[in-house]
């Protein structure tokens, strides 16, 4: 089975409700882009119309290997352009600017190339079943660039308190992946590391002057040069590893609620996580309704199986509350988010397979679906597509287990902590 084998194979579009008001200081454009990812697109538009980079906002971040739409505003400036990969044009104007609340969820048109008849007839078998029952809304790949790009989980040393691996994994570790210019600089840096004055002079720009400046000044405080980073670039990193923590919780919470021989392995990078062939009717309605929050200090934390297992993934880790607060660095905080465990694509349709020009002696199927903001069209393909798992603990032609009693509600704690909020 191959994904994205050509740009035109994986098409997005992005939905948006917005109020249009013709005096309104927010230009929305249509952005459509190949080959580049959005935060890549948004500093080629703010270079085309000389306008800074934080007057354009956007709902959600697309992926460079597709062919996507989605939208954006710019604040008191109209833009029509095309450019290599690039298109963006005017459709109205607004009193407020793009953002995530605003957005339905994306539709995909999906080509799966290179397919099998054991892939087909596993196709045939599970699309109902994802019709009814949905997949388990796991974060995939996309989330997950640190690992892709060799930083690890940069926050991850943050809430153990090692800031120095902390602050080298974001500025310092050349990508094996990337072929931009910022792997050069890295690579520098990382040779250079620890003569702060000799890191100066190689990175240019006021942020990589304020860090090494301050570093300079005090050499070991690399708590202070953590502050001094851009705020998203902290944002996207924290919640890497919050949506990783939640992958694991979820891991564990379905291995003691699915029968081993109802289970299939879905594989991303940051792990490979159980998820179900099929469900019986009364635990698929019990999954579907179940709390599984993003992860949070002050949270709730959700049905208690699903706390249970949060907490255990957490004493793996090595952390424990309060680390969050001991070894806080703003732009990393987490706050406890609603995150549903089953997602429902809609108007899932699957074409007659056909040959595989690119493929030959293969199948070609194409997927259209429609999914919520922030659920992955990926994931839904490797639900489709993915092995059942070696039985553990039953097996094809065993008995199911009995069925497990209804999820309970959680006990009530303590008073929730502020956190600092933010939108994402």
């Amino acid at each position: 089975m191959k994904l994205k084998d050509a740009p035109e194979d994986f098409r997005v579009r992005e939905s948006l409700d917005f109020v249009e008001d013709r005096q309104g200081p927010y230009f929305i454009h249509r952005l459509r882009k190949e080959k580049l990812d959005t935060l890549e697109a948004i500093r080629l538009v703010a270079e085309y119309a000389d306008v800074d980079r934080t007057r354009i906002a956007f709902a959600g971040l697309k992926d460079r290997q597709g062919v996507t739409e989605q939208w954006i505003s710019i604040e008191g400036t109209r833009v029509d352009w095309r450019g290599p990969g690039l298109e963006v044009s005017f459709v109205g104007r607004s009193m407020d600017p793009v953002t995530s609340k605003l957005s339905r969820g994306n539709d995909f048109a999906i080509v799966v190339r290179s397919l099998g008849p054991q892939e087909l007839t596993r196709l045939e078998e599970r699309v109902p079943v994802i019709e009814s029952q949905g997949f388990a809304n796991y974060f995939d790949d996309q989330r997950f660039a640190c690992l892709r790009h060799g930083q690890g989980f940069p926050m991850k040393h943050v809430l153990l308190g090692n800031f120095d691996k902390a602050l080298r994994a974001l500025v310092a570790t050349p990508s094996p992946t990337a072929i931009t210019g910022d792997v050069k600089l890295k690579k520098l840096l990382n040779f250079a590391w620890g003569d702060w004055l000799r890191c100066k002079n190689v990175a240019r720009g006021p942020v990589w002057q304020r860090l090494f400046q301050h570093l300079l000044d005090h050499p070991d405080d690399f708590r202070g040069a953590l502050e001094l980073l851009p705020q998203r670039q902290k944002l996207i990193h924290a919640y890497a590893y919050q949506s990783f923590l939640w992958n694991r919780a979820v891991d564990l919470f379905l291995k003691t609620e699915i029968p081993a021989y109802r289970q299939i392995r879905v594989r991303t990078e940051a792990g490979s996580y159980v998820s179900w062939k099929r469900l019986a009717d009364d635990q698929a309605q019990r999954l579907a309704a179940a709390r599984t929050p993003l992860y949070a200090p002050d949270g709730e934390g959700g049905e208690p199986g699903f706390d249970r297992a949060m907490r255990q993934v957490m004493r793996d880790a090595h952390i424990a509350d309060d680390c969050f607060y001991t070894h806080q660095i703003s732009g990393m905080v987490l706050k406890e988010e609603p995150r549903q465990l089953v997602v429902v694509p809609r108007r899932l349709r699957v074409s007659a397979s056909e040959p595989d020009e690119r493929n030959p002696g293969r199948r070609r199927v194409e997927l259209r679906f429609g999914l919520p903001r922030g659920a992955y069209a990926t994931m839904l393909v490797k639900h489709l597509f993915a092995d059942a798992m070696s039985p553990s603990r039953g097996a094809p032609g065993t008995r199911p287990s009995p069925a497990r009693p209804a999820l309970r509600p959680s006990r009530p704690r303590g008073p929730r902590r502020n956190a600092d909020d933010h939108d994402r």
